[in-house]
């Protein structure tokens, strides 16, 4: 609810910034009381409201009569919002990227590579490019994961690294059989003499 960024490049804003965290911490904190965040940020509303109606003691105004005088506009809507708002990330080695601690799946070909990921209308869009590789339902719970369905495939066939669950493709449970050269290309013809 209160994050303010600060320019990196004029240090005089730090400042600023900081005073303005320490006045809430001080004056709205302090013994305050609340059943859950809804009614906490109920009450901060309630409280910025009136803070900025008191006569601000530098400039001599009362911040809510020069905010009017602003003539600001509404923000566009949340989905045309979230068209422009883009993320890049690095898919990892299992084909996944990270977004609010939930790990999503794109192909594995895209492994090692840059793409871009946005939130828009409750899922999260992954692309290459132009390319969507993937749109999974945004999940909300942190250290969750979501498979893309095919993720995977392909992947053994290519000679690539193993499938995340080796017994997936086998669903009598039997283990595949190998000739041992098989594992001597994997390491590189390096061999247990």
């Amino acid at each position: 609810m209160f994050s303010v960024a600060t320019n990196l490049a004029r240090e005089k804003t730090k400042g600023k910034v900081e005073r303005l965290v320490r006045y809430v911490k001080d004056n709205f904190l302090p013994g305050r009381q609340f059943e859950d965040l809804e009614d906490l940020n109920r009450q901060a509303l309630c409280w910025c409201r009136q803070a900025d109606g008191k006569v601000h003691h530098t400039t001599g105004k009362i911040p809510l009569q020069e905010l009017e005088k602003e003539n600001l506009q509404d923000l566009p809507p949340r989905e045309t919002l979230d068209k422009y708002r883009w993320e890049t990330r690095i898919v990892t080695r299992d084909g996944m990227v990270s977004f609010d601690g939930v790990r999503y799946g794109v192909p594995w070909q895209y492994s090692g590579k840059e793409v871009r990921v946005r939130l828009c209308a409750g899922y999260l869009e992954i692309y290459y490019g132009e390319v969507l590789l993937a749109k999974h339902k945004a999940q909300y719970r942190s250290g969750n994961v979501v498979f893309l369905r095919g993720q995977y495939s392909g992947l053994t066939e290519r000679n690539g690294i193993p499938v995340p669950f080796p017994c997936a493709n086998k669903k009598d449970g039997t283990v595949e059989v190998r000739e041992l050269s098989v594992y001597d290309q994997l390491l590189g013809g390096a061999s247990c003499g």
